[in-house]
């Protein structure tokens, strides 16, 4: 009887969210085994780039009360 059974979850970067890869195993070197296999037939494909802009600031014209 197994007690344990144990799932993979992989951290690509801190702007993205964990994945938990599908199956899971009984033991911790075959779960291991399964995330190197993971990564390693990973292909990342890169859509678009995106330039960093600067937002403009907007220039308001003032409205002075001048006695005259």
């Amino acid at each position: 009887m197994v007690k344990n059974l144990y799932t993979v979850w992989i951290k690509i970067d801190e702007t993205l969210p964990w994945i938990e890869l599908k199956g899971e195993y009984r033991t911790k070197s075959e779960a291991r085994k399964a995330a190197k296999e993971a990564i390693e037939i990973t292909r990342i494909k890169i859509v678009s780039i995106a330039e960093k802009r600067n937002p403009m600031k907007a220039l308001a014209p003032l409205k002075t009360n001048t006695l005259t």
